[in-house]
């Protein structure tokens, strides 16, 4: 993530040079009184005793401060860690010694607790670059509930509860809380990341908009029985403030209730040139309150979706009045458009991506946002009252829903523009801005023609036309492609996590995978099944003989229940006819004879890889996971190794390599799929020079990104220079 303050300090430089008047000073001592009020909120976070018990074990009491938010493990190496629950967390005693700080607290997914909840446990103090909390804790043990939480939050999490048990366990079902009280509980790690690709993933975030359209359609209710607009007013902005606690009073959510409220004063008090003022006087406000806003991203996407409502809706809205004479409904359209394009480059300078699509895909679900929201939203008030009528009201929410998840799938599939520094992406906007305000256009041209050639250029570079064998950059995993041609390929494992693979392959543009290779079950080899599994067909799913790690084995198991899946071993041949490819199983043995442990994750998982000779009529080509030398020797002995044209190096480019399989192999070019700056020490730098010695070309994924090859010495690779613009 770029640096907040820097690109702040970059922006305030840009409208000194814009604007040059009285406005300097202003904006000068402004910025100083942010940077004296920031440096006094850091000092607090850096308070002396919490530092004191970083890397130690305390008791602490607090109250929780935040919905704990269930986070999956993550791959570390070939293992994954447990599951937790992550909150944030007002510790009021360390120790027994007072004190009043905010922190990140984890703790185990067997501990049930709920915001407002005091407690007590010991906890690990471990520090942190989360910039709003003093420290991250880490519970260990039992947590024991000291109060519980006011009725006020008891009542609104047994609404939520209530409204989140009335969604079907599908996408659509999974959606609809997200966008009505901002509960993404439901949605999958792949969904989530697809409405992010696409540009929608604002859409389950509680921001003003949110605030706007339910505001706007509780005056256009009110008015039939409430018609002093002063009552009007006050009624709604007291439902607001229930709605606040259903949603969570999270510095998000209290920004953009602010946010919101200077929308409403702004419009309903009929006087226009309120709004910006009153939204700077927001923002001035909030950051007093909580100066760390003011390095949030999350605080500036607000403030420019509260912009763009100010300034764009109404001119969309009105335009749209000539064709939508209700007012609410060109009011559901209008808001979420007129914030969207103002986020956009924000969100481009924060993720280095730039969906095409984003801008379309917003305008296309827009007008189902408004009744999704005040359906759910009613839906959620009768919850714990009447299910039947939360239910109806919900089922009648969910084909509106389910057009947002049907544009959703129909673009997922359009390249996305990368940038490898989002940096560049900075230069290039500020440059363009500059140039529209100055009326340079021959600077605007030129710029549009530097991006535009390099979007062109990496679209033809990647994966190049005619390409065979891909290796996905997964990070410190495998996941190699061979093209069958017609959207079908043989993938051999899928990485340590869903996303990663999941663009990769939709990036060659795989469909159908008739034969799915996973060499064993560390999780840096099989952590992205769930990815590959969804909208794709896959025909069979072959598996190696050894069942370890037994935790990994079990979920890897259980996600392909209902496929063709084959335990292969050593000797064994097989064809795919209808795309005239040979697979030669090389590895396993049908038992294994204990092999020496060597330092690392796991030698017996590693040396039960399935190991594979694959040839079509172009290319041969060797993959063997992550086998040791003790396998590799069995292998090199056994008399089914063969010449290749390729290779895809075992266990990473490890040190722990038989060089003698290598000379029987001879291929032409080794493939390296590795992660930058991993803690193994991987690639080994004397195994390098063996085989560049021997003559073959070595590419490594950390230095160069994805890698394509075709005959004869086609060699491509998505790149990783700071200057690099691509399709992603």
């Amino acid at each position: 993530m770029p640096n907040i303050k820097a690109v702040s300090l970059i922006f305030l430089f840009v409208l000194l040079l814009i604007y040059r008047s009285k406005s300097i000073a202003i904006l000068l001592v402004a910025a100083i009184v942010g940077i004296t009020v920031v440096g006094f909120r850091q000092a607090a976070l850096n308070n002396q005793l919490i530092q004191s018990k970083i890397g130690s074990s305390v008791s602490v009491e607090g109250v929780i401060h935040s919905d704990p938010v269930f986070k999956s493990g993550k791959v570390n190496g070939s293992f994954r860690s447990n599951s937790q629950y992550s909150c944030l967390f007002k510790v009021t005693r360390i120790d027994g010694a007072g004190i009043d700080l905010p922190l990140r607290l984890k703790f185990d997914t067997k501990n049930k607790l709920q915001i407002d909840q005091m407690v007590s446990m010991k906890v690990k103090v471990v520090k942190t670059k989360e910039r709003k909390v003093a420290a991250l804790v880490i519970a260990s043990g039992e947590i024991t509930i000291i109060k519980q939480p006011k009725r006020l939050f008891q009542l609104t999490s047994e609404i939520r509860k209530d409204f989140r048990n009335l969604a079907p366990k599908t996408s659509v079902g999974a959606l609809i809380p997200g966008l009505v009280i901002g509960d993404t509980s439901l949605q999958s790690e792949v969904f989530t990341e697809q409405m992010r690709r696409v540009g929608l993933s604002h859409l389950t975030a509680v921001s003003g908009a949110n605030f706007a359209l339910v505001a706007s359609f509780l005056f256009w209710l009110l008015q039939f029985v409430v018609r002093n607009l002063k009552h009007r007013l006050q009624l709604v902005f007291l439902i607001l403030l229930l709605f606040i606690f259903l949603v969570r009073p999270t510095p998000s959510v209290l920004r953009a209730a602010v946010m919101t409220a200077v929308v409403l004063l702004a419009k309903f008090f009929g006087n226009k040139s309120l709004g910006i003022p009153s939204l700077a006087a927001a923002i001035t406000l909030l950051i007093l309150l909580d100066p760390l806003q003011s390095i949030d991203p999350g605080f500036v996407l607000s403030v420019l979706a509260t912009a763009g409502i100010l300034l764009l809706s109404p001119v969309i809205e009105q335009k749209l009045a000539r064709y939508v004479s209700t007012e609410w409904i060109a009011q559901g359209i209008s808001i979420p458009v007129s914030a969207t394009v103002f986020c956009l480059p924000i969100i481009v300078l924060l993720s280095g991506q730039l969906s095409l699509v984003t801008v379309p895909a917003n305008i296309l679900v827009a007008p189902v946002i408004a009744p999704i929201t005040v359906l759910g939203f009613i839906s959620a008030m009768f919850s714990p009252f009447s299910t039947a009528v939360a239910q109806l009201l919900f089922a009648i929410a969910t084909p509106f829903a389910s057009w947002i998840v049907f544009v959703s799938n129909l673009m997922a599939d359009v390249p996305i523009i990368s940038f490898n520094q989002s940096g560049v992406f900075l230069c290039l906007f500020l440059l363009a801005l500059i140039a529209v305000i100055k009326r340079r256009p021959q600077i605007t041209a030129l710029i549009l023609i530097i991006f535009i050639g390099q979007v062109i250029f990496s679209a033809q570079m990647w994966p190049g036309k005619g390409w065979q064998v891909v290796n996905c950059d997964v990070g410190q995993g495998d996941a190699l492609v061979i093209n069958l041609g017609s959207a079908n390929a043989i993938l051999v494992d899928v990485g340590p996590e869903p996303i990663k693979i999941d663009r990769c392959l939709r990036r060659l543009g795989i469909k159908s995978i008739p034969l799915l290779i996973l060499t064993h079950f560390h999780a840096d080899h099989v952590g992205g099944v769930s990815a590959v599994l969804k909208n794709r067909k896959v025909g069979q799913v072959w598996i190696s003989n050894l069942s370890e790690p037994a935790g990994s084995y079990k979920s890897t198991m259980a996600q392909l229940t209902g496929l063709n899946v084959k335990v292969v071993n050593q000797g064994e041949e097989y064809l795919l006819p209808d795309f005239g490819a040979q697979i030669f199983v090389v590895w396993p043995a049908s038992s294994l004879d204990a092999m020496p442990v060597l330092p690392g994750d796991g030698s017996a998982a590693n040396n039960s890889s399935v190991s594979v000779i694959i040839k079509t009529n172009k290319f041969s080509l060797f993959a063997g996971g992550d086998i040791e030398p003790a396998a590799q020797e069995a292998i090199t002995n056994s008399g089914y190794l063969k010449k290749v044209d390729y290779l895809k190096v075992s266990h990473h480019g490890s040190a722990y390599q038989y060089l003698p399989m290598l000379d029987q192999l001879m291929p032409k070019v080794a493939i390296i799929s590795v992660g930058i700056n991993n803690s193994y020490g991987h690639p080994s730098g004397q195994f390098i020079d063996q085989m560049q010695r021997r003559g073959i070309q070595v590419w490594r994924t950390d230095h160069s990104g994805g890698i394509s090859l075709a005959t004869p010495n086609k060699i491509r690779v998505t790149g990783k220079e700071w200057w690099q613009i691509r399709w992603g």
